[in-house]
């Protein structure tokens, strides 16, 4: 059986139980809660609302979270989320079907929605009870195994090939063997794990083995092996995971989610709710389309002065790259005289003679990204997330900090804690600097956090920060 057809095998199983407790709920709410007030049967009743019902459920559990990583999640987790989907996705139905009832008094809905949200939640977890035997059933089976490749062959290293092999393979873990961090180190056995080969031909291992895992268990202090491990991993679809060193674990950097998860650090940023990505682009389409329609008579303000100041076009568009290194086309209003970078790409700096005189006030105020609204509305970009650069500098940057490559996992955006924190980059060492921020905002991603940088964001435009 494929990985992926064990999302749809239980999504049908959440259908089907809240298809069935949508029947049973009207016989309920007939014979027990309303008998003497004539409650209809119907076609509709037996078919066609259980059917839209039981959908509404999956859609809801989905964009909770719990068709994600269904192997190994929270057994305890997973009961509350639903637990309180339960309830809200309740109420919702409560004004959407329950109001209609022909109900001999008010007391009436109170009961209605509690006795619904019994059956609903017990529903919920009785299903995903069945799933959890599932997944044990298939776990003891072999039938889901994520391939492990260890990163280092000291002590370390040895202390997480036993943990993994006690504890990890009833998350479906599976050591396939380890690789040295460089080639003159001692190439010692590990335990009964195989040696794959060294770093140098860690990308070659992973796409030849199929690992899903990749686990660093050198010295804290080895930031070299990391940053090797980064420079050949970051583009593959695997998780990079670091064994936690006392600062981490005092730090608070460690998190698990049962007592059967193996404590360690995740590199990069953990993917978001489906409810962050739904309403964040939600609130994207809405915010962009205000916008190009309240900000239509600045920008064509705008776009005569930039008319009037030098010969060219109005609107500068430039190729960058975004989210999973896609390229996208990037508009602005043109800040340059033309033939700027006729002699190669060229970042701008402080009295740059290149800009125009208009050029430079729509700098200062960062008018000159009023266009980019049309990039969020399209989908290329988002009102907030790492600023997009284009290939040349991506290039240049990657040498020096590999790391650079898990700001592609994720929509770039008009704006960012690296803009608001550090402003524009005006050399590729300042881009370095600047991508901390945003690897800072990629761990602590929320809507609260958007919405203050782009609170602070607005606070620039009008103090005229830019440059």
């Amino acid at each position: 059986m494929r990985r992926q057809l064990i999302g749809v095998f239980f999504i049908a199983i959440d259908f089907l139980f809240s298809y069935g407790g949508w029947v049973v709920f009207y016989w309920i709410r007939r014979y027990y809660l309303y008998p003497d007030t004539g409650y209809p049967p119907s076609l509709w009743e037996y078919l066609w609302a259980p059917s839209l019902v039981g959908i509404y459920w999956v859609m809801l559990y989905g964009l909770g979270g719990s068709y994600r990583d269904l192997i190994r999640q929270s057994v305890l987790g997973e009961l509350f989320n639903r637990a309180w989907l339960t309830v809200l996705g309740s109420l919702a139905l409560f004004f959407l079907a329950f109001l209609d009832d022909p109900i001999p008094n008010y007391k009436s809905y109170r009961l209605t929605l509690f006795m619904y949200v019994l059956l609903q939640g017990g529903l919920s977890w009785l299903s995903f009870g069945v799933m959890r035997l599932g997944i044990l059933k298939l776990l003891r089976r072999r039938m889901f195994r994520f391939p492990t490749v260890i990163v280092g062959n000291g002590p370390q290293a040895f202390s997480l090939w036993q943990d993994l092999v006690s504890h990890g393979q009833a998350l479906g873990y599976d050591v396939i063997g380890y690789v040295i961090p460089q080639k003159t180190d001692e190439n010692r056995l590990l335990g009964k794990a195989k040696c794959l080969g060294s770093v140098e031909d860690l990308e070659q291992i992973l796409i030849r083995r199929g690992a899903h895992h990749v686990v660093i268990a050198t010295e804290p202090s080895d930031e070299a092996t990391l940053q090797s491990v980064l420079a050949r991993v970051n583009g593959l679809a695997v998780e990079i995971h670091l064994v936690p060193a006392l600062r981490d674990v005092l730090g608070g950097g460690v998190r698990v989610g049962s007592p059967l998860e193996i404590p360690w650090v995740t590199v990069g940023p953990v993917p978001p709710s489906p409810w962050y990505e739904g309403v964040k682009r939600g609130i994207d389409i809405v915010l962009a389309t205000v916008a190009l329609i309240l900000l239509a008579p600045v920008m064509a303000i705008i776009a005569i002065l930039v008319r009037l100041s030098s010969p060219g076009p109005i609107i500068f568009s430039q190729e960058r790259i975004g989210k999973n290194g896609r390229p996208f086309t990037i508009y602005k209003f043109r800040t340059m005289y033309v033939d700027a970078e006729k002699e190669g790409p060229a970042l701008s700096r402080e009295g740059d003679p290149r800009i125009t005189p208009i050029g430079r006030w729509l700098r200062k105020t960062r008018l000159d990204e009023l266009p980019q609204f049309w990039n969020v509305l399209k989908g290329d970009m988002s009102l907030v997330g790492p600023r997009p650069e284009r290939q040349h500098y991506i290039n240049q940057i990657v040498k020096q900090a590999p790391e650079y490559k898990q700001l592609l996992k994720v929509r770039p955006g008009i704006t960012s804690l690296g803009m608001v924190k550090y402003g524009y980059a005006s050399s590729v060492e300042e881009m370095i600097a600047r991508m901390r921020y945003d690897l800072i905002y990629l761990a602590n991603r929320s809507l609260l956090l958007d919405f203050k940088i782009l609170l602070y964001t607005v606070l620039r435009v009008l103090q005229a920060r830019g440059k």
